[in-house]
């Protein structure tokens, strides 16, 4: 195949609404990884989450879970990290208090407050982390496949 050839045309649409089915998907997931698509994003994501603190901040983080016996298995601290990171645990919905492992979760105060953002020693993902892997995605993705965007032209 030429570098000119690009083996799968997708509408913007079609990553959202329906998904994209299996077939379509490995087909994806073939072509970035002999592109070496796949790792040219995750050293975008690497960089990105290192220069603004974020693995720190993590590690950080699941220490004060194992010491203080919030968590004791891999299973609940990925669940509390997944939440933390998506900002989903920073809000007790039965009554709109922050829900925070320094607050009132558990009776429990460790030093750090769900929902905060890197710079204020949390684990929420930064938005430029964000954006840079999109930016990173969409790269890799144009490389091996032809992507059009509804209304939008060539």
């Amino acid at each position: 195949m030429s570098t000119d050839q690009k083996p799968l045309t997708i509408p913007s649409h079609a990553a959202t609404n329906p998904p994209l089915s299996p077939s379509v998907q490995n087909a994806l997931y073939s072509a970035l990884l002999s592109s070496s698509g796949i790792p040219a994003i995750q050293q975008t994501l690497t960089h990105e989450l290192q220069a603004s603190g974020w693995t720190t901040n993590l590690r950080t983080y699941i220490q004060t879970l194992l010491r203080s016996g919030e968590c004791t298995t891999y299973n609940e601290v990925m669940k509390r990290v997944l939440e933390e990171t998506r900002g989903a645990g920073s809000e007790d919905k039965s009554n709109g208090t922050t829900n925070g492992v320094n607050g009132n979760a558990h009776g429990k105060e460790n030093g750090v407050v769900e929902g905060k953002s890197v710079e204020e020693g949390g684990i929420k993902i930064p938005e430029r982390a964000v954006r840079e892997g999109v930016r990173a995605v969409r790269r890799e993705l144009e490389k091996v496949c032809d992507i059009t965007v509804e209304g939008e032209e060539k």
